[in-house]
């Protein structure tokens, strides 16, 4: 009979996860995990074919973790701004994590376009609705409004993650606030 395994896969995961978090996704490989885990390599390949399978899962973990930061938006007149701030907090906060999901090709391949089908529970297609009725626009303009914000605030994001820009929440806020405001005129004035 086999030994009892020390580690679940669920703890093998949640390793690599805080690895992930604390060193960056670089530095997720079956050496270091083990050496978190304060094992062998043996319960990592016994629970995944290859490290590429634990790194896929990684992923999905990061991402949900990514969009529960948008659980505590606010709606209302800023919803835009908030959810964009909500993107720049979870890039302060997990820079590394920041860094596995939008600066490894981690959605190589995937068209700006297509971006709004990530999402798990089609959160992206309710706030694009939202933007529809409140402004009285097609679904494709609203889409458009929505990746322009949502790149803006992906800039801001991967400047601060990536030079390490201490800057303070309400300047940030104020360069969305003014952003937003923007695409609202151009929207409003094409609506003319």
């Amino acid at each position: 009979m086999p030994p009892k395994q020390k580690f679940s896969k669920e703890t093998v995961l949640k390793t690599a996860f805080q690895l992930v978090r604390e060193q960056g996704f670089e530095h997720l490989n079956a050496r270091n995990l083990a050496k978190m885990l304060k094992s062998s390599t043996q319960p990592v390949f016994s629970y995944y074919k290859n490290m590429a399978d634990l790194k896929a899962e990684v992923f999905v973990m990061v991402n949900r973790h990514h969009n529960r930061y948008f659980d505590k938006v606010e709606g209302g007149e800023n919803l835009f701004v908030n959810i964009g701030m909500a993107y720049i907090d979870f890039a302060i906060e997990e820079p590394n994590l920041f860094r596995m999901l939008f600066m490894s090709g981690g959605f190589s391949g995937v068209k700006l376009s297509d971006f709004f089908s990530s999402c798990e529970d089609d959160c992206n297609d309710a706030l694009t609705d939202t933007i529809s009725r409140q402004f009285d626009i097609n679904h494709p303009e609203s889409q458009q409004m929505f990746l322009d914000i949502w790149l803006y605030a992906h800039g801001i994001a991967s400047m601060l993650v990536a030079n390490q820009l201490p800057t303070p929440r309400n300047e940030l806020e104020a360069m969305l606030k003014n952003m937003y405001g923007m695409l609202v005129n151009r929207l409003l004035a094409d609506k003319k």
